[in-house]
Formats: structure tokens, sequence, C-alpha cells
């Protein structure tokens, strides 16, 4: 045999070991190489199911890459789906003589695999990138891609990928998992251990849905040839429509109608003259939304609910409208370029609003670059964009030179002089790294949007709260004044105004800045040293935490805490603490609670029931001084009263307090 045809001969015999039919065996495979592996359960688990068999020598190679026809085979095979015996669908540039022609052409038939995502061809011996295969899964499924972040490190990476929502769908399906590192890693090779993990996954889901079904032609004599579209014909053949079906372009090569349904493809189905559940069609790069479906002749005549934009072209780029991100009155925002209905040259809609893009900003981000949205203009070719290169409308990650001033009330600091820089907000702790400020000031950081009044800046340990930002020429001023929040503690991960927490001790209450953390778990009150034990908890804006864990962080000055919400079991409870206050005037109840606006004085100043514990229904205890509660003063709202007589309902928790004007 001659030694090309015998390595070629050898080649198949290793993908028909692969690809065998689904024959479940009655013995359990055995593999020499997978022990150890962290996906042997899963390789087992699939090669029991008859779906893939190991190589002659015993061994399965599970971190050998896995091609696009390999998976292609092995995912229709998972479907018990059979290839048609007609291979005729239009496929691509490079599989006519491919050994998997017909499974890669029932793929392309029942939308798994989009012939338009592959322009060079779909190099069907190549490994199949990850996101491809979270694509391909998704599909297969019948779901939709999930638009929204997700959480992987690489996030960065996975926006680039035209399967991003793919990726989020399949990881929230659970069918693929990130790395230890916490990264996802969209372009990077499957390797058979991998496929067969992602796999078996996708076997446990089937069986509550239905894969895409591919539904026989009625009639040959009901075929349709053209579509029309505002007016314009499209003869198939001549120019390609595309079906779009979530992000995925669907070329469309057949069309038929019976029964009152229309058949695209042999394998999608529509109603005629229906409102609901109506395609999307692309023509060139035009997208029609929600079109409604009538029969006129051989004619399917199309009436579009709205019309968007598929794609954009721009300086020899071309992107696609689902990743370009969209920015109305520049500011941040979710929406994307496809989200945005055109109504006319001058008007677009989004979110339901209109805007006149001659008085409202309406910006797109191109890679790096923005531009300005001039105009709309409409020709036989589809929709283009009048474009003007614009600043910035949002900073992704911000860098001291994007900083032109920072302003403490009327005082300028120096930028030079800054060392660490980071934000606090909603309590988290943000590098500059990890927000995004728009050109009207606002910040975004995991995902919400927040005002400058709501986030402070730290600047060399220094807390500022900002109260404005502004943006001029691509640079940022910002506004800020000192800090109202006078010492920090760090909660849970969460910054937390210091002044809000209590370190409860037995009986008695210690605000923060009575205690001083010697070390780890180790607490210094009224110059004796206590070890972190069950006798102390804390109380945090009236709710009671058990302590779990307490230090001093010396590069930032303040005390870190782990807590937990106590069930009342620690031995420090406050046992017999009133956990009601009713506060009666002439024999009414005047006030129902101890809320925030009723304060009681010891101390040289007003304080909040929050800061006090009862040795009994006569005493109370504050800063460790123990005062009559019999002629003390409460002040509720603004108003002064004494303290006329008590009575504690023990069974009850309820301490009823009886006052008079002062």
């Amino acid at each position: 045999m001659p030694m090309k045809k015998r390595i070629v001969s050898l080649l198949m015999a290793a993908i028909l070991l692969l690809l065998l039919p689904v024959t479940p065996s009655a013995a359990t495979p055995q593999f020499t190489d997978i022990q150890n592996h962290w996906a042997k359960d899963y390789i087992l688990s699939f090669a029991n199911k008859g779906f893939v068999k190991g190589y002659p020598d015993q061994t399965f190679k599970p971190d050998r890459p896995i091609s696009r026809a390999e998976f292609t085979c092995i995912l229709l095979n998972c479907l018990g789906i059979t290839p048609a015996s007609d291979v005729n669908t239009p496929t691509f540039s490079d599989t006519t003589n491919h050994w998997a022609r017909a499974q890669i052409a029932e793929a392309v038939r029942r939308g798994i695999l989009v012939v338009s995502e592959y322009p060079g061809g779909l190099k069907p011996d190549d490994p199949i990138y990850r996101s491809e295969a979270a694509a391909m899964m998704i599909r297969a499924l019948g779901k939709s891609p999930d638009m929204t972040p997700t959480s992987f490190k690489d996030s960065n990476q996975i926006a680039k990928s035209m399967y991003r929502g793919y990726i989020k769908a399949a990881s929230s399906e659970g069918l693929m998992h990130g790395y230890p590192d916490g990264t996802f890693r969209p372009f990077q090779g499957v390797k058979r251990g991998e496929a067969c993990a992602m796999l078996v996954n996708l076997l446990g889901k089937i069986g509550t849905v239905s894969p895409p079904a591919v539904q026989v032609n009625p009639s040959s004599n009901s075929a349709l040839s053209a579509l029309v579209i505002q007016g314009n014909r499209y003869k198939l053949g001549d120019t390609v429509v595309y079906l779009k079906r979530d992000s995925t372009n669907i070329p469309i090569y057949s069309l038929s109608v019976a029964g009152g349904l229309v058949f695209i493809n042999n394998t999608f189905t529509y109603p005629l003259n229906s409102t609901d559940n109506n395609p999307d069609l692309v023509v060139n790069n035009t997208r029609y939304v929600q079109c409604r479906l009538s029969v006129s002749g051989s004619d399917l005549q199309v009436t579009p609910g709205a019309v968007k934009l598929d794609s954009i072209s721009y300086n020899g780029y071309k992107y696609n409208a689902d990743y370009v991100k969209l920015y109305i009155g520049n500011k941040n925002g979710s929406y994307y370029l496809s989200d945005a209905e055109l109504v006319d040259r001058q008007t677009i809609r989004v979110g339901g609003n209109s805007y006149d893009i001659g008085s409202t900003p309406v910006s797109i981000a191109l890679g790096d670059n923005f531009y300005a949205i001039n105009g709309i203009n409409y020709d036989s070719s589809g929709i283009s964009l009048d474009l003007a290169a614009t600043t910035p409308v949002v900073t992704n990650g911000l860098d001291i030179s994007d900083i032109s001033a920072i302003f403490v009330d009327t005082k300028s600091l120096g930028l030079n002089t800054i060392n660490s820089l980071f934000f606090i907000i909603d309590g988290s702790r943000y590098d500059r790294s990890e927000v995004v400020i728009d050109a009207s000031g606002n910040f975004t950081a995991n995902n919400k949007y927040y005002t400058p009044d709501q986030v402070t800046m730290v600047i060399n340990n220094s807390f500022y709260k900002l109260t404005d930002v502004k943006s001029f020429g691509g640079k940022f001023i910002f506004y800020c004044t000192a800090s109202n929040v006078t010492t920090w503690a760090i909660v849970n991960g969460k910054y937390q105004d210091a002044s809000t927490i209590q370190i409860l001790m037995g009986n008695n209450i210690y605000t923060l800045d009575k205690i001083l953390v010697v070390q780890h778990n180790v607490i210094r009150i009224g110059g004796r040293q206590y070890k972190l034990s069950d006798i102390f908890g804390c109380r945090i804006n009236g709710t009671l935490y058990d302590i779990e864990d307490i230090d001093y962080d010396n590069s930032l000055d303040l005390v870190t805490m782990d807590v937990t919400e106590s069930t009342g079991s620690w031995t420090g409870y406050l046992p017999g603490q009133p956990q009601k206050y009713l506060f009666y005037v002439d024999n009414s109840i005047y006030q129902d609670g101890a809320t925030g606006d009723v304060t009681i004085y010891a101390g040289g100043g007003w304080r909040t029931f929050d800061s006090i514990t009862f040795s009994d229904q006569s005493h109370f205890v504050y800063d460790n001084t123990t005062y009559n509660l019999l002629g003390a003063e409460i002040k509720i709202g603004d108003t002064v009263f004494t303290v006329v007589d008590s009575a504690w309902r023990v069974s009850s928790q309820v301490m009823e307090v009886y006052l008079q004007k002062a």
C-alpha cells in the first residue's frame, strides 16, 4: 500500500474509533491514560453510553484537541440525529468532499452551524474553539444566548467573541465551566476530555428540551421564489436573505407554505398573517424585526414591525450590531446598536423612548474609538450611518493621566502627589481599573450605575465624598469634599462607617473607637486585653452579629471584621434586653419603637437606644456608667420629655416608658 494511502487509512480509522454509532457497551471501557485526569468520570460515562471509543493502544488521549467535524458528529449523535439522505444543503466551501460533509450539512440545516460565521470556510479538521462549542450546544438545545455580562476573569476576551451570549448561556445552563483561575478562554481549542464533560452535561439536559427539528416540506408545488420587503423584491438565489435566530443569521435557501404556515429551509415554521411569533429577517445589513408574513402569488410579502441595523461597516471593517455599544446623551448604559429602531433619518427609538439625534447626542464605540451619529442614510445597498469621531463617551479603567484636576472644596490636590487612588461604592472597594466613568460623570461598577454623590474617592488613605464629575476634552475634573465619615471599618469586605458599629461584651457596649485591636483576634478595652471569644458580639445599624474574626489593617489604617448575623445563642447576647420600646404620654402610646429620632441624654450628649443597655427597669448603662432612668430626658424628634415611670414586660421583652413634657 502506498505510504500516503496508508496514512489516510490510519487517520480514518482513528476518526471512526472516535465516532462509532451509539451502541451501549456491556463492558466498561478501560483507558490507561485517564486515571488521574480531572475528566475521568465524564470520559467513562460518555464512553459507557457508546458515544466515544479509545485508541487501539487502549489510550483515550484526553488532552488531544477535537476538531470541528468530530465535535459536530458527536453532538448530532447525542441528539439522536441521523443526517438526511440528501446533502444538498448549501454548506461550506471546504467541506464538499469531507468525510463528515453529511453531518456538517445536517448541522447547518438545523441552525447548529451557521455558514455566514465562517466566511473563509469551516476548516473542519481544525480544533473547535470553546466559544464555538458553547454556541453549537446552546443552539442544539433550542436555547437563546444570554447577553448579560459573565463573571469570568477574562470577560474582556469573551467580549471579543461573536459567541459571548452563548458562552454566558452555556455557563448558566451548566454545560461549560471556567478554569481554576477563573477564566473561560473562549479562543482556546476544546480537548477530548473537555468535550466529554460538556456533552455529558448536555445529555443531562436532553429530555427536558427538544433539539432543533427538521420538518418536511409539505409540497414542492407550494414553493415560494422571492420575498418582498417594503416594496423591494428579493429573489432567492440572487440576494441572500437571512433568518435571524437570536444572534445567528441563517441563510434562507427555500420557502414554502402549507396549512397557514411558512416553512423556511424546511426547518423553521411561522404563521401567516399573525401579529405574534413572527421572525426577524436580514437583507444586506438591515434587520427587519417581527415581520408579519403573507403570500401573494409566488412571493412572500413581509411587513416589518421595526427596522434595525444588523451590522455596520466603517473604515474597511465590518461590525456586528449586537456587539457595538450605543450611548444616549453621553451616558453609559446597557444598550447596543442592535437595540436601536431606526425611525427616520434623524430619529431612533431605544428602550421605548424616541431620540432626535440632532438634539440628543447619540454615539457608538467601534473598537477603542467613539463616533457620534449625525444622520441615518438609506439606499439600495442597505443603511449606513453618518459618523464623526468624538471624544470618549466612557473611560473604562481610570488612569491618573485621565484626570485634569481634583478639587476638595476650593482647594486643588496635586496630581503628582497621588500614590494611591480607589473608590468606595455601595460599601465595596473598586480600584481605578474596575470602574467605568462616562462623559456625564456617572460611574459604572459591577454592572450597576451610580451618580457621583454615591461615590467616595480614597486618595493616599484620605476619604473624600464626590459631589460632581465633569468631562472636558476627554479628561475628568473631580469635585469633592472631605468625607463626613471620620473613621471607617471593613466588615465582611465592605467599608462601613465605624460610628455605626458597637462592640458588645457581656452587658457592656463600646463604640469602635473605644477599643484597640492589638493583633489578630486580640482586643484591648479599658486597659485590659481579651482574646476574641463568645462573650463578644457587635451591633451594626441595630442588628446583632457574632464576631468571627477581627484584625487591624495597617496599610489601610482601619479595623477589619468578619461577622455573621446572630441567632441569639452567643453568651454575650445582652440577656434580657428589651427588644421593643413603647413610649407613653398621658397614658396613650406616643411613639412605637426606638427609631433613630428617639434619643436619651447621657454622658453629656444625646444617645440612641442602640448605644445603651438596661441593668433593670429603672437603670441604664452608657459607656460603663450607670444612670437612673427615672428623671432622665428623652427626645423624640425635636420634643424633649422627662421619664416619670417605666415597666419592663420580661415575657414579651417590651420596655414601656412613661413620659411628660419637660
